[in-house]
């Protein structure tokens, strides 16, 4: 029998320790998750509550069974609880050619009070724990203390050298008191009376670092006392026979499961694994490429849709050369591009629209805190500017400035955050609801992409349902695992899901053709008429496009060249502290790069939440084990 408490100090105890502690760390690891040690679920016991007397006489037999009473004297406190409750552990690993637990069969419960306490007794038994609940469930009255007399049947507990070759006497060799108690013990006592004298007697506590306060035995009698215990301090007991006593006494024993068997590596779950795993990869594949094909004119210079009545082949999409285009889509705005180029609507692609109404007229943006060095912190304003007919925005626009402002004119920046998330997802699925009616994919992108994603999910969850199925029932499991990899290949390529149309295709050439354009653009290859402000007007394609640091330095080195540019009339920030503008144009690139990325967090932060978790160990000196509180 193993079992992974620390050595004790009785140098008997620690030689049966060591190997058996580090049996059960190897069959831990084996398993994989620790589901045969998994720890009862905790009782809501008051720190307040106790054991004041704790009393267990074990009566061995011949065959091993054994008869226990069990004394408590429980502590309520002035909470008032329903009763004890009790776990032990009844499943433990065994050192066997083949994975093996070892058994212990507890039963015939039965409760007495001389106190007039509850005494319905309820068992159930999860993992490796048995739960044994006293009290009723309707009546949580009980304050002070009150006595339980606890009797019960034990199969299992005794190990014999008929069955251990490696043992030199017979014993009971068991964790009278394992570390899953929530509550501390007082006045601890264990007496184990066998079939015939035993020739020894030890007790450890905390861990088996420490000697009981008392071990003694005479005759067929051994007794154990312990002062106090600390909850999860443990207390395990050793009592020797010799050598026959418990000869009939056979450990009960039952295969355990391992990922090895059921995971086998044979030719015929291989085999099927093989084939769902790559034939249902390749259909998948060739089903995102099919139905996720952009499509294009055929005859055209790419980028050109065909004029009214004139008509053009449709055929799928070829890669061509990209041409560099000076100016954006005629007519388009930067979150509809944005959202084209990547087929996401993006919290930048918002940001673009927000500084896009503001270059056009309908709000302004004013700075009310610089932000640092490195573009982190600082705030900004939002001015609503009234008189600006909006007759000709976009639906997702007009609705970026109701939800923005909703009856007010200002609005802080930071006032946004975690407030926001609601109304930014309202103005991406109006970006996704413009971008499909624009006809420029086949299908809503974000709709396509839940489909997919959902089918995905649908694939992971059947090979996970299968995997376990197969794994407890058969060796089989590894075709499980197979339909889960195809279900995470159909996830990965949930992006390639949404698919431009023809017309959508050459936009997005136009489109991509104006980044290019953004991308490269030195200061002395800008050309501008006087008075015109290009660096505003296309400011919000360059947020769109992640490119509005680069755009706002090639400005800034124009006015560093001593360039006369318009100075923007949306932005009210620093610069104009010092005499203009441009005159700190380093400081407003910063200022910038500090907006937008406060702009896309702010708008986009989710309302926080919290999460706790909680649980227990076990550990213990022999067999079984297990622990109590009250509830």
């Amino acid at each position: 029998m193993s079992c992974c408490t620390p050595a004790p100090r009785g140098a008997r105890l620690r030689e049966r320790l060591a190997p058996l502690r580090c049996a059960l760390v190897v069959a831990a690891v084996l398993i994989g998750v620790p589901l045969l040690l998994a720890t009862p679920a905790d009782a809501s016991s008051d720190p307040e509550d106790r054991i004041v007397r704790y009393d267990q006489t074990i009566e061995l037999r011949p065959d091993g069974h054994a008869g226990v009473t069990l004394e408590l004297d429980v502590d309520f406190g002035n909470d008032p609880n329903r009763g004890p409750v009790l776990w032990y552990l009844v499943k433990q690993p065994v050192e066997a050619e083949e994975p093996t637990d070892r058994v212990y069969r507890m039963t015939d419960f039965f409760v007495t009070s001389s106190t007039g306490a509850e005494t319905a007794v309820e068992t159930s038994e999860e993992g490796a724990y048995l739960e044994v609940r006293i009290g009723d469930e309707d009546r949580d009255d009980f304050t002070g203390v009150h006595s339980y007399r606890v009797t019960y049947e034990v199969e299992g507990w005794v190990s014999s050298t008929e069955h251990f070759p490696r043992l030199d006497e017979d014993e009971l060799y068991l964790n009278a008191i394992g570390s899953a108690w929530q509550v501390p013990l007082e006045d601890v006592r264990v007496t184990v009376i066998g079939p015939v004298d035993a020739t020894g007697a030890e007790c450890v506590v905390s861990e088996g670092d420490e000697p009981c306060t008392d071990a003694d035995h005479a005759g067929t009698t051994a007794e154990f006392t312990q002062d106090e215990l600390d909850a999860g301090e443990p207390m395990t007991v050793r009592v020797t026979y010799p050598a026959g006593t418990f000869a009939d006494a056979a450990p009960l024993l039952q295969d355990r499961w391992t990922a090895g068997q059921a995971f086998a590596t044979e030719p015929g779950p291989l085999a099927l694994a093989a084939v769902l795993g790559l034939g249902g990869t390749a259909a998948v594949v060739r089903r995102a490429r099919r139905r996720g094909q952009d499509e294009e004119f055929r005859g055209l210079t790419p980028g050109l849709a065909p004029v009214p009545g004139q008509q053009a082949d449709v055929g799928p999409r070829t890669k061509a050369p990209v041409p560099v285009r000076f100016t954006p889509p005629d007519g388009l705005r930067p979150g509809q591009l944005g959202t084209l180029v990547d087929e996401v609507a993006d919290p930048h692609d918002v940001t673009a629209t927000l500084v896009d109404l503001a270059v056009r007229g309908y709000l302004r943006i004013e700075q009310v805190e610089s932000p640092e060095e490195d573009g982190s912190g600082g705030d900004w304003r939002l001015v609503l500017l009234g008189g600006t007919d909006q007759a000709g925005l976009l639906a997702f626009e007009r609705l970026l400035l109701d939800e923005l402002f909703e009856g007010r004119d200002v609005i802080a920046l930071s006032d946004l955050r975690t407030t926001f998330a609601a109304s930014m997802a309202k103005v991406q699925d109006a970006l996704y609801d413009d971008v499909t009616t624009q006809g420029w994919f086949r299908s809503n992108p974000k709709h396509v992409r839940t489909t997919w994603g959902l089918a995905a999910a649908g694939l992971i969850a059947l090979g996970v349902v299968t995997t376990v199925v197969l794994a407890v029932w058969t060796t089989w499991a590894l075709t499980g695992v197979a339909v889960v990899a195809v279900g995470i290949v159909a996830a990965a390529l949930t992006g390639m899901a949404p698919a431009r149309t023809a017309a959508g295709t050459a936009v997005l050439v136009q489109a991509q053709g104006f980044r290019q354009y953004l991308e490269t653009a030195e200061a002395d290859q800008i050309r501008f008429e006087e008075g015109e402000d290009l660096f505003s007007r296309y400011l919000p394609f360059a947020i769109a496009f992640g490119l509005a640091e680069r755009w706002a330095k090639v400005f800034a080195d124009l006015a560093a060249r001593g360039q006369a540019m318009p100075e923007p009339t949306w932005y009210v920030g620093a610069a104009y502290l010092h005499g203009g503008f441009w005159h700190d144009a380093g400081a407003f690139t910063r200022d910038l790069t500090g907006f937008t990325a406060m702009a896309d967090s702010a708008i986009s932060a989710p309302t926080p939440g919290s999460s706790g978790s909680g649980g227990s160990t076990f550990s213990g000196g022999g067999v079984s084990g297990g622990g109590g509180g009250t509830w």
